[in-house]
């Protein structure tokens, strides 16, 4: 622990002999300042705030006993050695009285000032020790006290918390009102790369969100927040109308500043009584589900959902009109029908997802069955009607899902009429092409086979006749070339060239590339230096 002190005497000469009496390096304090006056010494003390000060005790424009009263009125957190003469040995008495460490008598001894020293360093260890003790308890109890908090605001939003509770008499204590409100924070699942956070980064994440979310509360007004399954739940207490958006407003745009993280936020309707605060936390959740229908990073208020209204023989006559457009080769006009088709199914299902996703996936399946049964030129791949559910349930939101769909539509198409050896060659150069994009990434054999629009097990046996080697084991390759090259021409550490092929577990990387190459990536480094 490096110190600082300032030295202080009318007469420069002590000033300079106390500046050379000790290796004061060697003792870990740095010489911050030097006064002669104590005006000047005062200031000195204000400004530079150092440790120690070791001054006359007699000086010109404020004693001693001056001097230390101001510092202990000011609060200025230094300690204070005072030199004398014989003849000041009561004042120098009734300086330590006041607060000085201890004095010294000139002329000053060597011996005498290190001895001080190192008393005056042990006094400072000990009280920063214990304010490390007592900010360590402070935190704790923070925290605890928080964390029983959360717990009431967790049970208040459910309806389990009772109105003649404990926490229910904190919470109206704190949480004045007239309007009360919820809003709910979550980190979009897609745009943040949080797919491939190990479970260490997403505590951090998690911690610092919460943060961030905690300090916009402050600025806005009064509130708490809890963390549940992932999601910040805020409750809210306030007078002015529409506070609750302008503040979700704030914390997706701190979150994005201070952490370069895309969030979504759902917010409730005002309620006027602190215990219905619960249907204020339902109509957040059901707006942060709108995610899906609207889009990700966005703030969403709560609106009530007209009713659905059955449109199932427009989605019948489009899908017919779909079917048509495929079987007689105009792949613009089945297109623009299907853009037709998905609004209508986004307009039936809005505020239900899973009917979206079902919806879209009985229309897609007619309308292969029935593009199949027609007599039309067609290659005979298996387009993955066994997967195609569960990859449409994997999109995040409509929109993806949507362009998704248009997706498989054109490759349902370009599979009709065309030479069925140019249409294998096309469809491995766009395999390959999306391998080297993402092999970074955890790319797997299903996921490579989705994008193929095969069956896995029909797309692994594909895979192995167009490229004479399976689908494993290209990938493998693949990154070994990479890491090769990145060996050869960078100075990157193994573990990030492991993850820059990607590997997330370095002792994984190095056994594979021994695997390939007979020596350890280090090795394989040091080999080529010299």
């Amino acid at each position: 622990m490096k110190l600082s002190v300032v030295l202080a005497d009318d007469e420069p000469i002590i000033v300079k002999g106390l500046g050379k009496l000790i290796p004061w390096e060697e003792h870990g304090i740095d010489i911050v300042g030097l006064a002669y006056d104590g005006k000047e010494l005062l200031e000195m003390i204000e400004e530079r705030q150092p440790d120690i000060v070791i001054s006359d005790i007699s000086m010109p424009h404020l004693t001693g006993i001056d001097i230390i009263k101001e510092v202990e009125r000011r609060q200025l957190p230094c300690k204070i050695i005072f030199i004398s003469a014989y003849q000041e040995f009561s004042y120098a008495r009734d300086a330590i009285a006041y607060g000085a460490v201890d004095y010294l008598v000139k002329p000053v001894k060597k011996s005498d000032l290190e001895a001080v020293l190192a008393k005056t360093i042990s006094l400072i260890r000990e009280e920063d020790e214990e304010d490390q003790r007592r900010n360590k308890l402070d935190l704790l109890e923070r925290k605890n006290r928080d964390d029983e908090v959360g717990g009431w605001l967790e049970r208040l939003t459910e309806g389990t918390l009772s109105a003649q509770s404990e926490g229910c008499q904190y919470l109206r204590q704190k949480l004045e009102g007239p309007l009360f409100a919820i809003c709910i924070v979550r980190i979009d699942p897609v745009g943040n790369d949080n797919e491939r956070w190990p479970l260490q980064t997403q505590k951090l994440v998690e911690f610092a969100v919460h943060n961030i979310v905690q300090e916009s509360i402050e600025a806005y007004g009064q509130g708490y927040s809890f963390v549940q399954a992932g999601s910040f739940t805020l409750a809210l207490s306030y007078e002015e109308p529409g506070l609750p958006v302008r503040l979700a407003e704030a914390i997706k745009t701190n979150v994005m500043n201070y952490l370069k993280l895309k969030v979504s936020v759902g917010v409730g309707e005002p309620a006027e009584a602190l215990m219905r605060i619960r249907d204020s936390r339902e109509q957040a959740e059901q707006a942060l589900s709108m995610t899906y229908f609207a889009g990700l990073n966005r703030v969403i208020r709560y609106r009530k959902l007209e009713p659905r209204k059955d449109r199932e023989k427009e989605l019948f006559a489009l899908q017919f009109e779909i079917i048509k457009a495929l079987t007689e080769g105009n792949g613009e006009s089945a297109l623009s029908k299907m853009n037709m088709l998905l609004q209508v199914v986004e307009s039936a299902a809005i505020g239900n997802r899973q009917l979206a996703v079902s919806t879209c996936f009985s229309a897609l399946l007619h309308i292969v069955q029935e593009v199949k049964k027609a007599d039309v030129p067609m290659s005979d791949w298996g387009f993955d009607i066994q997967h195609l559910q569960s990859r449409l349930e994997r999109y995040e939101t409509y929109g993806m899902m949507c362009e998704g769909v248009y997706d498989m539509l054109q490759q349902l198409y370009s599979r009709i009429g065309d030479n069925p050896d140019s249409k294998e060659q096309k469809l491995i150069s766009r395999v390959v092409q999306y391998i080297e994009e993402h092999y970074r990434d955890d790319i797997s054999l299903e996921s490579v086979a989705a994008v193929a629009f095969m069956n896995p097990y029909y797309f692994s046996s594909f895979f192995k006749k167009q490229m004479n080697r399976n689908f494993k084991q290209y990938v493998t390759d693949l990154r070994m070339e990479q890491a090769v090259s990145l060996l050869k021409h960078t100075d990157l550490m193994v573990y990030e060239i492991a993850e820059k092929v990607g590997y997330k577990n370095a002792r994984q990387f190095s056994d594979m590339f021994k695997k390939q190459t007979g020596k350890l990536p280090q090795e394989y480094k040091n080999a080529m230096r010299e």
